[in-house]
């Protein structure tokens, strides 16, 4: 590229100085180890402030609170935490402040089918307000791209991307809406020397920029030091210094701390923040004078704000997203079909498989379906038929419906949309592709194996499989929202045998227990099978043909009876479908916002 092609960057520079303060933070769990009601600090009474256009380190051994307080300070952790979070010296509401302030986490989940750039402009089109023109936030996408140096990746997947690439598109996420604060967990994790330099100077320029920027650092060696402005040292949930890196190691001198010569300072303050050298009187001077000079200062420039124990203030009336909810649902909508879409397992291995399995079942059982030798061969392919609807769309969805659910969490806690835009949106987006496939399945089984070619009929054996592959992508999502991947996969087909045993295959209903007759009612296998032979053998179906001398099952009223249905009982079949997935789409909302309590 020639000087005369260079790509102009423009950073939008934050016009207002915005400083972050924070008081008296207290925060703590139960402690497992303990007894009764004894709990674990993790943070005792922390104070400190964070300002405008300078890049702060945030230093502590392991456990001693960083993550904590960062969670805390963006907002992400609210339930039990006392003190207060300033902004410009002024308590603000949750919703202005989860505006305001930005988190990246150490490991950002990401939609693992979409590229950068359609990251990007999806993140734009759901934080930027409708008065935002497409060439407006086209520019956007463009300026972030050049500025985090992903032009060379920008075409590319983000399941193809390299460590170093994953972490400067988490922050090119934060920074499409422009956020005044931002905080990184150990942006550096995992990555070599030179990408964490490029990450770290990425973030000093977004400092620059106006921006009030923090970051937990883990060992950073001397020359990442070098980036930082300032430094905050955590140990045990107390501050043991804050104030700029050229005055920390004097600061240590004054306590009897001396640095070695051409030794890194981060690993030196490591070092006595852990208290290796046993000296804790001085340790706790640090923790003392620390103290001092951020109360002294913050009682002097935040003389008239009340103390409470309300972290921030309680939400005001007003939209809390900048677009509409519909324009959000078409958004999510575009964005999960996409992703469905360029997913092989969802996609081409789904509709591959209900295409073979269909012509191998339809082969298996040829022309069964009007013969009345053979009805308990016809019998037995249809629940096979239902069988494979369950494993083929409930497995696939379980396989990959909790990859999208970190996503999910992650959008939420960073005020994307509300629960239910992401939940209709879901469901609006998988629903063609099941249909799709179940139909292709349906259309193949049911003409191979010569079942009635009654128009009626082979509407109403369909309804029942959209109806069965609608319960069973539901069934997928429920369980791949509740439990984590390595548990799911087996969870879910041991969970649908007992609904196949009571179906009235395998044992007619009469020959149960009593104690067993009850779930025969609860089985969703059970209305399947129904509602496909009341389809096949009822509704006044004439004689089937016979290839043998004689046919005991020729009329199929003789078929109902052996299975022990009632003749006319298809819509019935119908509703207790309806009700299993009407139930399991209460559950999955449900789980959802249980989801994201448990990770509040």
């Amino acid at each position: 590229m020639s000087s005369d092609d260079t790509v102009e960057v423009i950073i939008p520079l934050v016009k207002t100085i915005t400083n972050l303060t924070f008081r008296n933070l207290c925060y703590s769990i139960a402690d497992p180890h303990g007894e009764g009601e004894e709990k674990k600090h993790l943070l005792r009474n922390i104070s400190g402030t964070l300002k405008s256009g300078r890049l702060t380190a945030i230093l502590g051994p392991s456990g001693a609170g960083k993550s904590t307080l960062l969670n805390i300070l963006s907002g992400f952790r609210t339930q039990g935490v006392h003190g207060k979070i300033l902004i410009n010296n002024e308590v603000i509401d949750c919703q202005k402040y989860r505006q305001l302030v930005a988190y990246t986490e150490q490991d950002v989940p990401l939609l693992q089918n979409l590229t950068v750039r359609e990251t990007l402009h999806y993140v734009a089109d759901l934080r930027l307000s409708k008065n935002v023109s497409y060439i407006h936030k086209t520019k956007i996408v463009n300026d972030i791209v050049a500025l985090l140096g992903l032009e060379k990746c920008s075409h590319s997947q983000a399941r193809t991307l390299s460590g170093g690439e994953r972490k400067r598109l988490s922050i090119g996420l934060e920074l499409v809406s422009n956020p005044k604060i931002m905080f990184f967990d150990e942006p550096t994790s995992g990555l070599d020397s030179v990408a964490s330099y490029q990450v770290i100077s990425y973030m000093r320029d977004l400092a620059r920029q106006g921006r009030c920027v923090a970051s937990v650092i883990h060992q950073p060696s001397s020359e990442l030091l070098e980036l930082f402005d300032d430094v905050y040292v955590v140990v045990d949930g107390r501050c043991m210094y804050q104030g700029s890196l050229d005055d920390l190691i004097p600061t240590l001198e004054e306590v009897g701390f001396t640095c070695p010569q051409y030794y890194n300072r981060a690993d030196f303050v490591l070092k006595i923040a852990s208290r290796q050298n046993e000296d804790t009187d001085s340790v706790e001077k640090l923790i003392a004078r620390a103290d001092t000079a951020i109360n002294g200062y913050l009682e002097h420039d935040t003389a008239n704000v009340d103390d409470g124990k309300c972290v921030l203030a309680e939400r005001r009336s007003g939209s809390q997203y900048p677009i509409a909810w519909w324009r959000q649902f078409v958004v999510l909508v575009r964005r999960t079909t996409l992703g469905t879409v360029r997913n092989i397992t969802l996609t081409r291995f789904r509709l591959l498989g209900h295409l073979l399995f269909g012509l191998l079942l339809g082969s298996v059982y040829y022309n069964v379906g009007d013969d009345g030798a053979k009805v308990i061969s016809n019998v037995s392919c249809l629940i096979a038929f239902l069988m494979f609807i369950v494993f083929a769309n409930a497995m696939t969805v379980v396989l990959t419906f909790p990859l999208e659910m970190a996503v999910f969490v992650r959008e939420y806690k960073s005020n994307y949309y509300p629960v239910s835009v992401y939940y209709f949106s879901k469901l609006v987006a998988d629903f063609p592709l099941m249909i799709s496939g179940v139909t292709c399945f349906q259309l193949i089984v049911y003409y191979l194996t010569g079942q009635p070619n009654e128009t009626n009929r082979v509407l109403m054996f369909w309804g029942i499989t959209v109806l069965f592959g609608w319960l069973a992508q539901m069934y997928g999502m429920v369980f791949g929202s509740l439990l984590p991947l390595e548990v799911s996969p087996f969870v879910v087909p041991a969970s649908v045998i007992p609904a196949v045993l009571f179906s009235g295959f395998f044992i007619r209903y009469n020959e149960l227990l009593p104690v067993f007759k009850p779930l025969t009612y609860i089985s969703y296998f059970r209305y399947g099978f129904e509602g496909l032979a009341q389809t096949t053998y009822g509704l006044n179906r004439t004689q089937l043909g016979c290839s043998e001398i004689f046919c005991y099952y020729r009329k199929s009223s003789k078929v109902m009876e052996m299975l022990q249905m009632e003749p006319d009982w298809y819509w019935y079949d119908v509703a207790g479908l309806g009700v299993w997935i009407a139930s399991l789409h209460v559950v999955l909302y449900v789980i959802l916002r249980l989801r994201l309590k448990w990770n509040h």
